[in-house]
């Protein structure tokens, strides 16, 4: 585009914003909001990642191992178990350490493991899994084995924390989707108030040969520069609320653990503002195509 197309087009978008400012301002509100909820999500989902992976870690089976087995079954049984596919690491663990364990969880309450006469606690073995999706395989295939008394994994709370990830995750989807479509939707009424008002100046501009990009290119850049303002705007707003949140939650649940602002900041900044040019060159490109006989 020649040097002296631009003189016309830049500042032609800044001009149909003024122009119809009722419209500008419900089209930038529609995007904030579509891009605060955005990041909301977002950093939500961020921060239920990094408890779900510090859980994961946490997670181990515990093996408890009949009485009364000699050196040789043992041996064998540990064989065994590190056979299994998924097996990271296996540690034994006495009778005598499982007490020892048990005691510095009471804490003050060790008078209550003192008025033990025997100890009541089997061998056992504590396995970590490669990964948290073959914790259920392991535990099946250890309960078979002989010589196995039980295995205890923490039932039941990996199965809900799996839940309800992929519930954060589909509710946030498509509430972003939502909202995503409806600002398209407001950017694209914009823009075609815009083409109806300067409708006969379309006219005169083909009839005198403009190009195609000459009469399109101010409306796509009008819609991108809607979608960039009100991105930076929601930027703003998450970035504020993240801190405020994050402080409130941490003087109660302060054993959660929180992804940094500045570890994510430039990424979250960068995919907003991006998505939000993306919805306001849509929305343009919806209402061009539409409205304006090229």
């Amino acid at each position: 585009m020649k040097l002296s197309s631009l003189r016309y087009v830049v500042p032609e978008p800044f001009i149909s914003l003024r122009r119809n400012a009722g419209m500008t301002l419900a089209a930038v509100m529609t995007v904030v909001l579509t891009l605060y909820l955005c990041g909301i999500f977002a950093l939500l989902v961020s921060n239920i990642n990094r408890n779900t992976q510090l859980l994961e870690a946490a997670v181990e089976i515990k093996v408890f191992i009949e009485d009364g087995i000699n050196q040789d079954q043992m041996d064998t049984l540990s064989a065994q178990v590190r056979g299994i596919e998924g097996v990271a690491s296996i540690k034994f663990v006495s009778r005598a350490e499982g007490l020892e364990q048990m005691s510095s969880k009471f804490g003050s309450s060790e008078e209550i493991l003192a008025a033990i006469d025997t100890n009541p606690l089997p061998n056992s073995y504590t396995i970590k899994a490669e990964s948290p999706d073959q914790v259920l395989d392991i535990v099946e295939k250890v309960s078979r084995l002989p010589n196995v008394q039980a295995v205890r994994y923490g039932q039941g709370s990996i199965e809900k924390m799996f839940v309800f990830m992929n519930w954060v995750r589909t509710l946030g989807l498509g509430l972003m989707v939502l909202l995503g479509f409806s600002a398209v939707i407001l950017i694209s009424m914009n823009i075609r108030l815009s083409v109806e008002a300067r409708k006969e100046e379309i006219q005169v501009m083909k009839y005198v040969g403009a190009s195609n990009s000459f009469i399109v290119w101010p409306f796509i850049l009008e819609g991108m520069l809607l979608g960039i303002l009100g991105g930076g705007i929601a930027c703003i707003l998450v970035l504020l609320s993240y801190n405020a949140v994050l402080n409130l939650i941490l003087s109660s649940l302060n054993f959660l653990t929180f992804v940094p602002l500045g570890e994510i900041a430039f990424l979250l900044i960068s995919g907003m503002l991006l998505i939000g040019l993306l919805l306001g060159a849509i929305g343009s490109a919806i209402a061009v195509r539409k409205h304006v006989n090229v």
